[in-house]
Formats: C-alpha cells, structure tokens, sequence
C-alpha cells in the first residue's frame, strides 16, 4: 500500500541528479551520505533512490526538453560507461572485505538494472530520440546503444554472477563492526535528533497504541484491533479498484485539499499538481508514491504506483494528502520570501505525515473507511519506529520483521516486504515520519495549552512553514520562541 516513502523521492532524486562539472558516480546518491562512517556497500547499491531510480528520469527529461538542448548532457553522459566500471570494481572490493549489501536489497537493484536494460533495449525506448535526423540526437541514440547499454549489461552480469552470491545474509547493521554507532549516526543524518534506541521505539510503541484506539473506536461495539484489521486487509483483496479509479480518487483528494486549504492555513495553494502514474520498471520494488516538484512549465505532479490498485486503495486518500495538500506539494509552494532550500527529511516527512492529521481535522476523508486508511497508514509509520532498531540493532532477521508488520498493519505480505526492504536499504530514513510528527504535534498541544482560546493554527503553521527546511530542534525552538511572544502580547 508507502509509502517510501519514500515516500521523500523527489527531493532526494533532484539532490541525486548530479552537480555539473563533477563526475558521475553510480551509487546511491544521498543515501550514501548518511552511511558515510559505516562500511557498508548499502553506500553504493539502494533500491529507491539509487542510480538506477534517478539517472532513467535525467535521460527522459533530455528526450523531454528535445535535441537542440541536449549538447551539455551528450558530454555529462559520455562519463557513464567509466561509472558503471568504477562501480564494479568498487563492489569488488566490497566482496574481498566482506562488505557486501544485504541479499534483499541486492536482489531489488539487480532487478531494477534487468529491467532498465529491457526498456534501453526497446525499438521505441523512451530514452532516445525520435528524431534521428539531429545531430545530437544521433549522438545521444549512440551513446545510450553503443557505450551505455553495454556498460549496464556489464554490471547486471556482475551483480547476478559474482556479487549476489557473495551478498550479506544478515538484513542489519548489526553484525557490522561499529553497527550500533553506525545507526545512530544514520537516525541522526536523517532526522536530525539525537535519540537513542530506547527513546524510538518508545515513540514507536506510543503511537502504535494511539492508531489502534483510534481504529478501535472507528469500528462496532465488541470489535477488535485484530478483527478489524483482519477485516480491512480482506476487503483489500476482494474489492475491484483499478488503476484509473486510484488516479480519480486521488484527484479528488486533492481537489478538495485545495479547497479548504485557508481553513488552517492563511494562505492560499495556487500552483497546479496533477497525478502521473510511475513508470512501470519501478513498480515492483516502489513505495505507493511519490511527490515530484514542478519542472519549467510542467506542473508538480503525485506520481503514483497503480500496481495492485485494489491493496492500495484503502490508503489511496492519506497518501494523496502526504504527497500533495497539505503535505510535500504545500510545503515546496507555500509563499516564502526565500526558496526553501535543502533536504531534511525530519522535517519535510513530519511535516507530510503531520498533514494526514490535519487532513483529519479537516474533515477531508470522505469516507469511515478512508478514515480507516488513514489510522492504517499511523500503524504502518510507527511500526516502524520497532522493526528498523529490531532489524539494525537486536539482530531481527528479515522474516521477524516481515512477521512484526503482518502482525501490526494492514499491509499485504508484498507491500510489507518492499517496505523491509527499504528499512534495511536505508537505515533511520523511515524514522523521520513519526519523529518529525511528533515535535510538530507536541508543540502544537504544548502552544494550545499555553496561549489558550487565542491559538491561531494558521499562524503555528506560518511558523513551521514560512522559514523553511532546517532541523528539528530548530523548528522546535522557533515555536517555543513564537509561543512566548504570543504570550506577550496576549490580552489580560
């Protein structure tokens, strides 16, 4: 059902995308960054936003922009080949000094590599140029058929034949030499708190017991958290949503986000997000969706998973709030005097999962059971404040997660498999929903509280907002300072 997660994907996508003038590197891209002081080849190989995610979208946006602009990216691209080298002898390494990635994220890249050779291979791939009578279009078609699909194929072959074999059993961090200094320094990157394993899954567990109170009291006298959840996850197989109904109930979603927006808000979303479908070579090891900013003219866009539309129907209204209003799409345009610049991802994925309680209190859920989508999706988020210390520092092997999950959530065995598999690609990124969340809700019950009937939610979220990307001590402290001066001047 994602996330990612992510959904996150595309600010980290844009911040993968390479800076000009430096080389290419075929890794994971910022993900790497957190796991800067670990050895661990989860530095060179990730399934959501490595380069096998982020470079694909690059070479379309070149076909996209036409070839009379695609000069610059011919001389970025010719560096490909001498990546993918780079990559395999860097993995190499990782073999001889028993480095290796764990066997589940290895076998989601090698899959995404496969199938990114077949769309490259393709007649009518959308990764060249129609136009072959263009100069640059004939060298771009060139390079992508002679110098980069070979050099593609060669890694595939490198992964299949020699890494996968070689691939940690083990999911974690925890048999890793410095694993438990490594996660903390991991949740600290992403997060930007300062938590100890203890303090998260305490979060975790807290809200877990909230989101089955709250599902508890959506249900009938006698009901239980586990007949309930039963009960959502068989109507998960049976009901016949298809894709196109997921884009419709999306876009609705939306529609009516954007028409309440200055009930909490004091000013009004006028920039257009539309609903795109993900390209299909993602799909299978892809969260549920994920927000990608305006590019030029073309609008900001949800970009959603439509595979088994009928298990991702039940979040289909909470994810659509996360990615677009009031969530990620919100955030990126809210009117600043300054761009928001940056990736925090305890901010801007608190932020998004904070938005699906505001969507709440905005009666933006049509429906009991959309509703029930939202508390699902609560479940999922602090799960995982559990299975991501289970998996990295108690030594959880893949299956005791899976089960965890099975056991906690709604998800399908399929969905949850993707997102244990993220958890261990990524370590502490998951983390930043709920933790992020949880300053903002704290805060905002502790502001409630203190400034009493004159609280202004438009003007909290001004605060939270209008600064920016920055940590989350600091979100904190610039509410706490805006709580004081509210004080001040508060009528006796």
């Amino acid at each position: 059902m994602k996330v990612f997660v992510n959904s996150f994907m595309a600010a980290l996508l844009m911040l993968c995308a390479g800076v000009q003038g430096k080389p290419l590197v075929a890794d994971s891209g910022y993900a790497a960054q957190a796991l800067n002081n670990c050895k661990t080849d989860l530095r060179y190989l990730n399934q959501v936003i490595g380069w096998q995610v982020k470079w694909p979208r690059q070479w379309q946006g070149i076909i996209a922009n036409g070839p009379d602009t695609a000069g610059e990216a011919i001389k970025t691209w010719s560096q490909a080949p001498a990546a993918f080298k780079v990559a395999i002898e860097t993995l190499g390494a990782g073999i001889s000094s028993k480095e290796t990635a764990p066997r589940a994220v290895v076998i989601r890249v090698q899959q995404q590599v496969r199938d990114l050779l077949s769309d490259l291979t393709l007649a009518n791939s959308k990764y060249r140029f129609n136009q072959v009578e263009h100069k640059n279009a004939a060298l771009w078609n060139a390079l992508i058929k002679d110098e980069i699909v070979p050099a593609v194929s060669a890694l595939e072959k490198f992964l299949d034949k020699e890494y996968l074999p070689a691939a940690s059993i083990a999911p974690g961090l925890s048999k890793l030499k410095g694993g438990a200094a490594c996660f903390a320094d991991a949740v600290t990157w992403w997060t930007t708190l300062s938590l100890s394993s203890d303090e998260i899954e305490a979060i975790g567990r807290r809200f877990l017991k909230e989101s089955q109170e709250q599902l508890l009291a959506t249900g009938k006298p006698g009901d239980t958290v586990a007949h309930i959840l039963k009960d959502l996850r068989a109507e998960t197989q049976v009901n016949q949503t298809g894709a196109k109904d997921l884009i419709v109930i999306s876009e609705k979603a939306l529609a009516r986000a954007h028409d309440k927006t200055l009930m909490s808000f004091s000013k009004q979303i006028t920039k257009e997000i539309v609903v795109s479908e993900m390209p299909k070579y993602l799909q299978g090891s892809a969260p549920a969706g994920y927000y990608g900013k305006a590019q030029g003219k073309a609008p900001a866009r949800y970009i959603i998973n439509p595979s088994r539309p009928n298990e991702r129907r039940l979040m289909a209204e909470v994810i659509a709030f996360h990615e677009g209003l009031p969530g990620h799409h919100l955030w990126s345009t809210y009117p600043r005097e300054q761009a928001s610049t940056g990736y925090n991802s305890g901010i801007l994925e608190g932020w998004a999962l904070y938005s699906e309680y505001l969507a709440d209190e905005m009666n933006l859920y049509s429906s009991i059971y959309d509703r029930q989508g939202m508390i699902a999706k609560h479940l999922w988020a602090a799960s995982r404040l559990i299975v991501e210390p289970g998996i990295h520092l108690r030594g959880w092997s893949r299956k005791q997660a899976i089960d965890f999950m099975l056991e906690n959530t709604v998800m399908s065995r399929t969905e949850i498999e993707i997102e244990v598999d993220r958890y261990i690609a990524m370590p502490g990124q998951s983390l930043s929903y709920i933790l992020g969340a949880d300053v903002i809700l704290s805060e905002r019950i502790r502001a409630r509280e203190i400034i009493g009937d004159t609280f202004d939610i438009a003007a909290f979220h001004d605060v939270i907002l209008k600064p920016g990307v920055r940590p989350l001590p600091q979100v904190r402290a610039d509410i706490r300072a805006w709580v004081q001066r509210e004080q001040e001047i508060k009528p006796i």
